[in-house]
């Protein structure tokens, strides 16, 4: 039997992982800061020892347990960063590596159909058994070199979530009631609005480091922040030329994915009246 050591796991995601493991046949140990566990006896005694706690704990965590993690086993991370993580690991250990990241949070009910990402660092052993074992459960699996996974997150979480961070502050300052406003929206803004509050439901610690500590998140705001001032000096300039040009470049860059986006949000919104009318 394969033993799991889930250092951080305590947390939500944590319990959910230790969950998956234990119906998957295998043992789990848990190590926090609150168990008896300590988190280098964890590491000792696990197969797989997997750092699970907030991201700016992981360096630190990683130097603390690395040392004590068996060659022939394996270390790894679930942390929404991974070139430093990754780095870090192969430093302080001397067992296989593995860097992945999977994109969901713990209140789902399934893996089946969720992205996991995995960047292997050393070792082939131990990352072929975590890629079937996620396989196996329906889990989509990326594979990817640290650094590229930093770059992407730095769009796909870091511009979107601080787009959605904004757009609440923006109401707020405008002194706009968020329901009195979704009695004039269609089902699209509802939507946006949910996606809004679904991210400003959770830990701000969280979203703050994966704001602040991907390298790659500043640079990619930064080019958000300059095509925003293009597209406001248009509408500044009443310039409606301008603007069809503006908006043919993103139409133009988007391809063939703008009828898939359309006909998928078709759906979505039709599930969203449904629900409406229960």
């Amino acid at each position: 039997m394969t033993t799991i050591g889930i250092i951080g796991g305590t947390g939500k995601l944590g319990k959910w992982f230790k969950q998956f493991f234990e119906q998957n046949g295998c043992s789990v140990l848990i190590a926090g800061r609150t168990t008896r566990l300590t988190p280098e006896e964890c590491a000792s005694q696990a197969d797989i020892t997997i750092i699970c706690v907030p991201i700016s704990a992981t360096l630190d965590t990683i130097k603390k347990v690395g040392p004590y993690v068996r060659k022939g086993s394996l270390l790894m991370d679930l942390t929404s960063i991974k070139e430093d993580p990754v780095k870090a690991m192969k430093k302080y250990s001397k067992s296989e590596v593995l860097g992945s990241h999977p994109i969901f949070g713990p209140n789902i009910s399934s893996i089946k159909d969720q992205t996991v990402v995995l960047c292997p660092a050393r070792g082939k052993k131990w990352f072929k058994w975590v890629k079937n074992l996620l396989g196996e459960n329906g889990a989509k699996i990326k594979i990817t070199k640290p650094k590229h996974h930093d770059k992407m997150m730095a769009v796909i979480q870091g511009v979107i979530h601080f787009s959605s961070i904004t757009i609440s502050h923006t109401l707020k300052e405008l002194g706009i009631s968020v329901q009195e406003s979704l009695d004039f929206s269609s089902p699209i803004y509802k939507l946006r609005l949910d996606m809004v509050g679904r991210i400003l439901n959770q830990d701000p610690k969280l979203y703050a480091d994966i704001e602040i500590l991907n390298k790659n998140a500043k640079k990619a705001i930064q080019a958000y922040m300059r095509s925003q001032k293009r597209l406001l000096k248009t509408i500044q300039d009443k310039d409606t030329g301008a603007f069809v040009k503006y908006f043919n470049e993103a139409a133009d860059y988007l391809g063939s994915f703008r009828k898939e986006a359309e006909e998928y949000s078709d759906y979505v919104i039709e599930k969203v009246i449904e629900r409406g009318k229960k």
